[in-house]
């Protein structure tokens, strides 16, 4: 009895030696990340509104929002990263229709892509550790470059039928944005997370052009210009890959 007990003493010294290694690692400082993230693409002010000046508002609904993340920590707890972030949105339908013609109708057909913006970002974070959980809070500035959907609107004004058209542009601009994460360490190596960001860009898009035309003829507006406000929120989820340690413990 006791030649069995010395080995399952020694198998549970191991175990529990290996637990210890275990826990300490998944507890492990990290200097660096790389994360990805993908969740929804809320607009703001006068990129999601359809009722203020047309010449200003941008209609965009929600949409989808993708991202590419990855920092490194130059002190204990500040850093400088880098972001890349998508978004889509699409555009409301309603607030189109709305834009030419106050009394809305179901005789009117839309026919629009999606507005497309992507922000290219950088600047410093800092994160604050609690056992398995950190808060990351960030201020970022660069580059947004957006694209404006072409719109096509077919229905009937009074008894006459029309055709709305307008063609879009692209245009970048400075962008600034900042935002927040909460992660969640699930081994020494690994981590989830959730973001919340924002980002807002002024753009310039030359080169729009509007068409209508019905039996009574065409009119035609080319080549004008209009300032756009891309404000833009994102809630997002995703996974961190944590790299480079600050001790090595074993």
């Amino acid at each position: 009895m006791k030649l069995l007990l010395i080995p399952v003493m020694l198998v549970g010294l191991v175990q529990a030696s290996f637990g210890q290694k275990t826990f300490i690692l998944s507890m492990q400082d990290k200097k660096a990340f790389v994360a990805v993230s993908a969740g929804v693409s809320l607009p703001l002010g006068a990129y999601g509104s359809g009722t203020m000046n047309a010449q200003r508002a941008s209609m965009a609904g929600p949409g989808m929002a993708v991202s590419l993340s990855a920092g490194y920590r130059v002190l204990d707890h500040v850093g400088l990263m880098a972001k890349a972030e998508q978004h889509h949105n699409t555009i409301q339908s309603r607030a189109l229709v709305e834009s030419i013609d106050a009394s809305y109708s179901t005789d009117w057909n839309v026919n629009s892509g999606d507005w497309s913006v992507t922000t290219v970002m950088a600047g410093p974070y800092i994160t604050i550790p609690k056992g398995r959980f950190s808060f990351d809070g960030r201020l970022l500035a660069g580059w947004a470059r957006a694209t404006m959907p072409d719109t096509r609107v077919s229905g009937t004004y009074g008894s006459l039928p029309v055709t709305m058209q307008t063609i879009g542009s692209q245009s970048s601009a400075l962008a600034a944005g900042g935002g927040a994460t909460l992660r969640y360490r699930l081994n020494p190596w690994l981590a989830a997370h959730a973001n919340a960001d924002f980002s807002y860009a002024v753009l310039t898009f030359d080169n729009l052009s509007s068409k209508a035309w019905s039996s009574n003829g065409v009119s035609e507006t080319p080549f004008y210009s209009s300032d756009r406000q891309i404000c833009v929120i994102s809630t997002s989820v995703g996974l961190t890959l944590l790299l480079v340690n600050s001790n090595r413990p074993f």
